[in-house]
C-alpha cells in the first residue's frame, strides 16, 4: 500500500513524457503538411511546381499540378515561362537533378525553392 503513491506519480510522469514526445510529430506533420498548401497557393498566384525528371518519368506519375521541363533542356538553354519576380518549385526523383536546375535557373535570375525528391514534396502533402 505504501508503494501506490509512487507508482502512480510514476505512471503520471510516463504517461506526461509521451505526450510531450508525440505531440512534436503531430505538429511537424501538420506543419509540412501546411507547406504544401502554401507551395499551392502560390502556384494559384503565379508560382510555377516545376518536376525536372524526363517526360517518360513524368507520364507515369507526378505531382499534381506541376509542368514539366526536363533538366537536360534546362542544361541546354531552355527557360520556364514564367517571368523572374515568381518563384518556381522544383524537384526530381532524389534531388540530384532538382538542385542542378536550381543552381541554373537562379543563375538565370529566378528565384527558386529547391524542393528535393518527389517522395520528398509527398512528405510535404503533395500528391501524384
Amino acid at each position: 500500500m505504501r508503494y501506490t503513491p509512487i507508482v502512480i506519480v510514476v505512471a503520471v510522469v510516463a504517461l506526461g513524457a509521451l505526450v510531450f514526445v508525440q505531440k512534436p510529430d503531430q505538429l511537424s506533420a501538420n506543419a509540412e503538411t501546411h507547406r504544401f498548401a502554401q507551395i499551392q497557393e502560390a502556384v494559384i498566384g503565379g508560382a510555377l511546381l516545376l518536376d525536372v525528371r524526363t517526360p517518360s518519368e513524368y507520364a507515369a506519375g507526378h505531382i499534381d499540378g506541376a509542368s514539366n521541363l526536363p533538366l537536360q533542356e534546362i542544361q541546354s538553354g531552355a527557360l520556364p515561362n514564367i517571368g523572374t519576380d515568381k518563384t518556381i518549385y522544383v524537384y526530381c526523383q532524389s534531388g540530384n537533378r532538382s538542385a542542378q536546375a536550381t543552381t541554373i535557373l537562379k543563375k538565370a535570375g529566378y528565384t527558386v525553392e529547391d524542393l528535393g525528391g518527389i517522395e520528398d514534396v509527398v512528405a510535404i502533402g503533395g500528391t501524384l
